[in-house]
């Protein structure tokens, strides 16, 4: 069980990070990072849950395949992690330096359209510095979260992401706060790959396999005619590229589980183009397998 000093004993280890992040390059943070995310995954229980996701998702590959993409899996979250130290403290100018981005008209053309708009995203690459970058430009959005367990770590990481303008839409009450961004013609941010609960799910494909995944981007699509435009991030050098996707429109002859299964499998289609850049840590089947099939084959 978590306790006070237990947040206090990591808010202090994040300062001190911080701290010397300052004075150290990208690249040196990041390839600390990526050596630590390895050794994380060596030692961790979790690579067990990374080794069974991806053979679930890629059954027909071997295990060396399967064991060097989990590497670079660890590699690449854990030089994210480390290099968003320094990213929560870049200006606009170090952004607009060392991110890349396509596809912008895409979300102009979106936001244009004057019922607002979605982002829809995944924990793929780095989602974090694209909705940096985009606010720093004038586009300030929505962020739909999860909030941390340590809420002083919480503290700090909801001043990085809100420092461009930046709204955070807490997920338990994420309805009334998307309506509200929507209504002013704002930007909503969903990363739409996270475990969903089933009452509040339909049961469509993810990466090939029947999986409760969160119905409300499908509803409020429909709902309000909001454009939906998917975003992805991919390494580049020390800084990243970022493409914005042409708008997509929910169809009204859609069910709302057509359409899910439509953001789910543009979602899909990129994770698995570069698996190593997806959250292969998330337990994102396991727990509520059973259930999960006996829902798929009622309907």
């Amino acid at each position: 069980m978590r306790t006070e000093a237990d947040n206090r004993r990591e808010f202090r280890l994040y300062r001190a990070a911080l701290a010397v992040s300052r004075w150290l390059p990208f690249r040196l943070l990041q390839a600390i990072g990526g050596a630590l995310g390895v050794l994380y995954l060596l030692v961790s229980s979790r690579r067990r849950t990374v080794l069974a996701n991806l053979r679930r998702v890629f059954p027909h590959r071997g295990g060396a395949w399967r064991l060097a993409t989990a590497v670079r899996c660890g590699a690449h979250f854990g030089a994210i992690a480390f290099d968003y130290l320094k990213w929560s403290q870049a200006t606009a100018a170090t952004l607009e330096a060392k991110v890349r981005v396509t596809g912008l008209d895409n979300l102009r053309e979106a936001v244009a359209r004057g019922r607002g708009c979605f982002i829809l995203s995944a924990h793929f690459g780095h989602w974090e510095v694209a909705a940096l970058w985009l606010a720093s430009q004038g586009f300030r959005q929505s962020v739909v979260f999860r909030p941390l367990e340590n809420p002083l770590l919480e503290a700090e990481l909801a001043a990085a992401r809100t420092r461009f303008g930046n709204v955070l839409i807490p997920k338990g009450s994420a309805t009334r706060g998307m309506l509200r961004a929507l209504r002013a013609g704002g930007i909503v941010d969903i990363l739409l790959d996270q475990k969903a609960d089933l009452e509040h799910s339909v049961i469509v494909e993810f990466l090939g396999i029947p999986t409760p995944t969160a119905h409300s981007l499908a509803k409020m699509a429909q709902a309000t005619g909001a454009a939906v435009v998917p975003l992805f991030t991919f390494p580049r050098g020390s800084g990243y590229d970022v493409r914005l996707d042409p708008p997509l429109l929910a169809d009204p002859a859609e069910d709302v589980g057509a359409l899910t299964r439509r953001y789910n499998e543009i979602l899909s289609r990129q994770i698995l183009e570069r698996p190593e850049l997806w959250l292969w840590f998330h337990d994102r089947w396991t727990p509520r397998r059973r259930r999960i099939q006996d829902l798929a084959e009622q309907g």
